[in-house]
């Protein structure tokens, strides 16, 4: 009697610490911060708002968007935006959700289109902070 109390114990428990499966997404509001490669130095700071329909775009650059996909844990966010004097600017971004409500990754953005070597090609790491899960429209 005392094995199948154990035995039902020691299930139970195995079953709390088991970590749950869910699929992490980006859905709502977040506060990109950009870091120059190679040295580090801060870059820009926008927000973006991804959407349930896989798509992104921003409230702080007008007319920068995209649609986005997860790729196992790594999200990856892709779009384009008309510079003034450059251009259409092609980007992209690959990074993982953390715990703490955040992300990091590369992110890299070039004249689009164009063949190497670009004239402008420019390459970035960055964190993305989670803000809110309701999204402001869009910068026009």
């Amino acid at each position: 009697m005392h094995k199948g109390i154990f035995a039902t114990l020691i299930s139970g428990l195995a079953a709390l610490t088991l970590p749950a499966v869910a699929e992490e997404t980006p859905l709502g509001l977040w506060k990109l911060s950009t870091y120059k490669v190679p040295s580090g130095a801060a870059a820009t700071v926008q927000v973006v708002c991804f959407k349930s329909d896989r798509t992104w775009y921003s409230t702080t650059e007008a007319n920068w968007n995209g649609a986005w996909f997860m790729n196992g844990s790594e999200v990856q966010w892709y779009g384009s935006v008309p510079i003034t004097g450059v251009g259409n600017v092609a980007t992209i971004g690959m990074g993982e959700i953390l715990a703490d409500q955040s992300m990091s990754g590369k992110y890299a953005e070039w004249v689009a289109p164009g063949s190497a070597p670009f004239s402008f090609d420019k390459h970035y790491t960055y964190t993305l902070k989670y803000q809110q899960a309701d999204c402001p429209p869009p910068k026009r």
